[in-house]
């Protein structure tokens, strides 16, 4: 049987790996569709082998679940540090980078919207928070495209519009096991007072640029490892 993309006889082994680790049409595929460099490709791939714990019996292929993402929280608090106007200081497992922006909270909700997550699909999410490089421009890395990203994460329904429900559901998932039920409520309410200008209680894609306008989104939607 030829080896599928993502497995291993031995992850141990594999993690020591490198090129080896993936087949290279699949390498050049990933690169051309991501923008990321081959060291960023190997960089992510390490990463979602050390958070991955199923393999899928059909393709031999590694992927993750929501229960990889609960029992390895994406997300680990810094003691001591708080931003009471968003959220606690967060240091991201995926990338070591510590994060104050709601955005990074909201990847893990992006990465598992499929019940199951392979390493393409990781690659795809991912390649969304790569510094921009004005000098090779990517169709998924513009401003614009990086707010339109950080949208639909809010956007758990899909439906175009982002209510005080929904982005009370991501401030729960992110902070709620640290922060009292109150204070998530309050954060919420104050996010749509100050985004829903014609209030009438869903926040549209105009109005969450609007409510952007003065935020880095290239910087907090960075990972600086991503290359």
């Amino acid at each position: 049987m030829s080896q599928s993309f993502g497995y291993h006889d031995d992850k141990e082994i594999a993690m020591g790996q490198n090129s080896s680790q993936i087949p290279e049409q699949e390498l050049e595929r990933l690169t051309i569709e991501s923008g990321l460099s081959r060291k960023g490709i190997f960089t992510l791939y390490n990463r979602f082998m050390s958070l991955a714990t199923h393999r899928d019996k059909t393709t031999n292929e590694y992927f993750l679940t929501k229960g990889d993402f609960q029992s390895n929280s994406l997300f680990s608090p810094i003691p001591g540090k708080a931003n009471m106007s968003t959220t606690p200081h967060q240091t991201c497992l995926i990338c070591g980078d510590t994060a104050d922006s709601l955005h990074f909270g909201a990847l893990s909700c992006r990465v598992l919207e499929r019940r199951k997550v392979y390493f393409r699909d990781f690659v795809k999410v991912l390649s969304h928070f790569r510094p921009i490089n004005k000098n090779k421009p990517h169709p998924w890395n513009s401003r614009e495209a990086k707010l339109r990203f950080a949208f639909t994460m809010y956007d758990l329904n899909k439906s175009g519009t982002i209510t005080k429900d929904e982005f009370q559901d991501i401030l729960q998932m992110m902070i709620g096991a640290n922060v009292p039920a109150e204070q998530v409520n309050s954060i919420a309410d104050r996010t749509m007072r100050e985004a829903d200008r014609d209030s009438d209680g869903f926040i549209t894609f105009q109005e969450f640029c609007n409510a952007m306008e003065k935020t880095d989104i290239e910087q907090k939607m960075s990972f600086r490892f991503l290359t």
